[in-house]
């Protein structure tokens, strides 16, 4: 009760009388003001005016009489499902038959006072209101988890297909890198096996020269072998650490997409969990990606920065910037990516368009519940 006492006094409700008798009005009136609500209200009577009253004063609710000169409040009700204008509705009768409430509950009308019983308006009107914003809560809440779901799906098909991609990737890099190599490799020792068993003098020189050659071909083979395994997860991850491989990392996008890239490091630089770090190189990562495949920009600054037990990063571009409608879409899965990587690390996320043009990029990481 303490609780209504004060959300009483604290909200000043919007009330529309669709009423015809004004002396009705004022009793209410008085009745609410008793009551200890505040309020301010508009009444009118005439069918016409209905709709654009509505619109125009954005009522918190609708105190109608039953029976006017021209309609009623039941077709009242109606004209506002119509329009689908959701407005907390109690029907106000003098006299209220079985028929009449049977009616009343068959549209979806909130509640029907009688004028005798004026004394029980104030908690109606405080209940019909807790009714509606129950239900767009429970709207908005549904409305979140059809588009968390619609997400959801997005994610677990472009997973697959990113899997796909990966797959294509490493099979053509196998064949174009490692394929042609092991077939020279193959050709060479097949020739120097026919040398050699063919019972003539093979010259010293020459089998120096075969087996040099042979050397320098496993070599290319161990380096295209670094290569391909380096973009699954660079070596530098693990023995220098997630600031030597976020440099690899960039080194590696500029000299794949021509876009220059500044990057900004702190000069203490803390020790990160493997999780940690592993999570840091992939959202660096992916959102270098985003950039070369919508900024359309020709350079990208990086800062990353530690400050009590906070991570930092910043992603600026100077492209063309990102559009309102692309940060909320359920289809843009880059974003939705990075978003559910920072997420999982109880971090915070942000993207919008940059001041002086382009998109930034921001993600804030607590380090310490990461340890």
């Amino acid at each position: 009760m303490v609780e209504e006492e004060n959300e009483k006094d604290e909200f000043v409700y919007q009330i529309l009388f669709l009423e015809d008798n004004p002396d009705d009005v004022e009793l209410i009136e008085h009745e609410l003001t008793d009551a200890g609500m505040k309020f301010m209200s508009r009444r009118i009577d005439k069918k016409n005016q209905f709709l654009n009253e509505v619109a125009d004063f954005s009522p918190d609710i609708i105190l109608a009489d039953y029976s006017l000169s021209m309609f009623n409040g039941v077709q009242a009700f109606r004209m506002l499902k119509e329009k689908n204008m959701i407005v907390p509705f109690i029907l106000v009768t003098g006299v209220l038959s079985e028929e009449l409430a049977l009616e009343c509950l068959k549209e979806g009308i909130d509640d029907f006072i009688l004028k005798s019983s004026f004394k029980r308006l104030p908690a109606a009107i405080i209940s019909a209101i807790r009714k509606k914003e129950i239900e767009e809560q429970k709207n908005r809440f549904a409305e979140e988890l059809k588009k968390s779901h619609e997400e959801l799906r997005l994610l677990v098909n472009r997973h697959q297909i990113s899997i796909e991609e990966e797959r294509m990737n490493i099979a053509r890099d196998l064949h174009d890198e490692l394929g042609q190599v092991l077939t020279a490799l193959k050709i060479d020792i097949a020739m120097l096996r026919k040398r050699l068993t063919a019972g003539k003098k093979v010259d010293e020189q020459m089998i120096n020269d075969e087996f040099t050659s042979i050397s320098k071909t496993v070599d290319r083979i161990a380096s295209s072998a670094k290569q391909i395994s380096a973009g699954l997860r660079p070596e530098a991850l693990d023995d220098l650490g997630i600031f030597e491989a976020i440099h690899w990392q960039v080194h590696e996008f500029e000299k794949r997409n021509k876009i220059t890239c500044q990057l900004h490091l702190p000069t203490e630089q803390p020790e990160l969990t493997k999780e940690l770090s592993i999570a840091l190189f992939r959202i660096v990562q992916e959102g270098l990606t985003n950039v070369a495949r919508h900024a359309f920009a020709d350079q990208v600054q990086i800062y990353l920065d530690f400050r009590d037990n906070v991570l930092f990063l910043e992603i600026l571009d100077n492209g063309k910037g990102i559009e309102e409608e692309k940060i909320r879409s359920s289809k843009s899965l880059g974003i939705i990516g990075l978003r559910e990587r920072v997420q999982l690390l109880q971090g915070q996320f942000f993207i919008g368009k940059a001041k002086g043009g382009g998109t930034k990029v921001s993600i804030m990481i607590p380090t310490n519940n990461n340890q």
